[in-house]
């Protein structure tokens, strides 16, 4: 009874272990706003790279037209599919005068399809001025080329 228990820890630990190490890299795709935002859809990246045991960290990427904003992010695996995240500051942007990006957090889940790793969930967020119009993430894996 023992072994199998070790068993099961290892397992579910070994299984979290590589989780994370899907998660790292280039992921790229949209990131939606419900209605009442500047735009219902808009360019999305993430570069993810493990720091440390459990953190996360990285760059986020959202764009539209001849805007964009970069950010930095930081975030955790929840179990083993899930990847919460949260951003904390604009790192560089271009924007129009009247616009304020969102810095934005959620919960992403990482799974494997057809089409290779895919990161999908809600996500929400603040500006200076309040809270953001919601949205969506659907983002796709990177394979790195040689």
């Amino acid at each position: 009874m023992k072994k199998q228990l070790l068993l099961f820890i290892l397992l579910v630990c070994s299984s979290a272990v590589l989780a994370q190490d899907e998660l790292l890299g280039q992921w790229t795709g949209i990131i939606t706003q419900d209605e009442g935002g500047y735009r219902s859809e808009y360019g999305f990246e993430l570069y993810l790279k493990k720091e440390g045991k459990n953190l996360i960290t990285g760059r986020s990427y959202v764009y539209v037209e001849n805007i964009y904003a970069e950010m930095a992010l930081s975030g955790f695996f929840v179990g083993s599919e899930m990847f919460h995240f949260t951003e904390s500051r604009v790192v560089r942007s271009r924007d129009l005068p009247a616009l304020e990006w969102c810095l934005k957090g959620g919960e992403l889940k990482l799974e494997r399809t057809g089409k290779g790793w895919m990161l999908t969930g809600r996500w929400q967020g603040t500006t200076p001025g309040g809270n953001c119009i919601p949205g969506e993430i659907m983002l796709k894996k990177v394979v790195p080329r040689v």
